[in-house]
């Protein structure tokens, strides 16, 4: 089967476009520069939320901690059907409004201090004992807005009031038909995980947007199947909320990394299986603008999604890395996985539950090495780090970084 596809040429190997000189690593350990994070990242992009689907009816809301900034938001949806978004805090005295991380409300928004209630549209509706306040006007007591937007079927916040680019501008590198894609409403939440580290937020991105670690890292798991040398980096180094990623092909033998019999049991009943035919394996629903390159060998691509989310899109599944800082020495970081194909049958469901193990222990891997690299930065150990043409899409994000805080890269000064 693979004796003609094994033959056809892949896209480039990563380059040297945006340079060669060694990075610094205080970006990783400042307190200082966790601060420029704070004020120039974290309170001015666009960041991620969930699903729009997780807010379809009105009174429906989700409350997002932003967490380097001490930010709680609400997302509501309200009776006219528009999504909105206000500060989880009430205009009487500050007290959070919502403490559960998602639900419907009944009417209205109430204050669990001292019953303020509003509006799904922020406006002050009700004050107990308002008599006692003298001149109180309900209309400059609104809640606060929080910039809110949808794209790919994703809700996502700015906390800035005036947000420099749109969302849909944001992602422009994109396009409209991978907004499309993503915005169809077959993808449902299948599984996920949350954990926290001592380790800066940004060690979990890099250990996404590049390819050159698989044989080594992952040679327990997926490394047979996708070797390095089938992971092909990418840069976008003008886009604003798309700095780079990778596109990930299928090795000359799809089954080395089916090391197991239950892997190779599991991968006939799956719809990536290597005992699928190419031209069925890597069609996607709808799904122009997901395909790169159109190559038959396409397994998936990810992305990242300025600042702190890794999108791994391909036929029927999308994986969605967020990683938030909590300082400069440790973060959060969670992943959820959505599919569109409904389980019909036990084969189906079997290879569902062996993918999710798989997956369990390839994310495994990626997370080992944070913690020790964190630490090595920390010491002194190490002050420098060198990126290879592979590692393109970390030099486009570090770059990012700098841009986004005002600082200029290495050779910036240099020069």
């Amino acid at each position: 089967m693979m004796g003609v596809l094994e033959r056809l040429e892949l896209p480039p190997m990563g380059s040297h476009e945006l340079g060669t000189e060694k990075t610094p690593v205080d970006h990783y350990i400042s307190p200082e520069f966790f601060e420029l994070e704070k004020r120039h990242i974290f309170a001015k992009s666009w960041l991620m939320v969930g699903r729009e689907s997780d807010v379809r009816n009105p009174g429906d809301y989700v409350l997002h901690q932003v967490e380097p900034l001490s930010a709680s938001v609400i997302i509501v949806r309200g009776k006219d059907a528009v999504l909105r978004a206000f500060h989880n805090a009430c205009s009487h005295r500050g007290a959070q409004i919502v403490n559960a991380p998602c639900g419907k409300a009944r009417g209205g928004l109430v204050c669990p201090f001292h019953g303020w209630a509003y509006g799904f549209d922020g406006k002050l509706l009700n004050v107990p004992g308002q008599e006692t306040f003298g001149s109180l006007n309900l209309d400059d007591e609104k809640l606060r807005p929080v910039s809110v937007d949808v794209w790919g079927g994703f809700v996502f916040i700015n906390l800035d009031p005036s947000p420099v680019h749109s969302l849909h501008e944001y992602f422009a590198q994109l396009g409209d038909a991978f907004d499309r894609y993503l915005a169809n409403p077959k993808w449902s939440w299948s599984y996920g995980w949350r954990s926290s580290f001592k380790a800066n937020w940004k060690f979990h991105i890099d250990a996404q947007v590049e390819g050159y670690h698989v044989d080594q890292n992952h040679r327990n798991t997926i490394g047979g199947n996708i070797p390095s040398d089938c992971c092909r980096p990418y840069a976008f180094p003008d886009s604003v909320g798309v700095p780079g990623g990778v596109g990930v092909y299928l090795g000359p033998d799809p089954t080395a990394g089916l090391n197991t019999p239950v892997a190779t049991l599991s991968a006939r009943f799956g719809a990536t299986s290597p005992y699928t035919k190419p031209e069925k394996r890597f069609e996607a629903d709808g799904g122009e603008g997901v395909l790169r390159t159109e190559h038959p060998l396409w397994v998936f691509d990810n992305y990242l999604l300025f600042p702190n989310v890794v999108m791994f899109v391909q036929k029927g599944q999308l994986y969605i890395q967020r990683t938030t800082p909590i300082s400069a020495d440790e973060c959060i970081w969670e992943v959820d996985f959505y599919h569109t194909n409904k389980i019909t049958n036990f084969g189906e469901m079997f290879s569902s539950e062996q993918g999710r193990i798989q997956m369990r222990d390839v994310v495994s891997e990626d997370l080992s090495t944070a913690e020790g690299i964190h630490a090595n930065f920390k010491s002194g150990a190490i002050t420098e780090i060198s990126f290879s043409a592979q590692e393109v899409a970390l030099r486009a994000f570090t770059k990012a970084l700098m841009r986004a805080t005002g600082q200029k890269a290495e050779a910036e000064v240099a020069a």
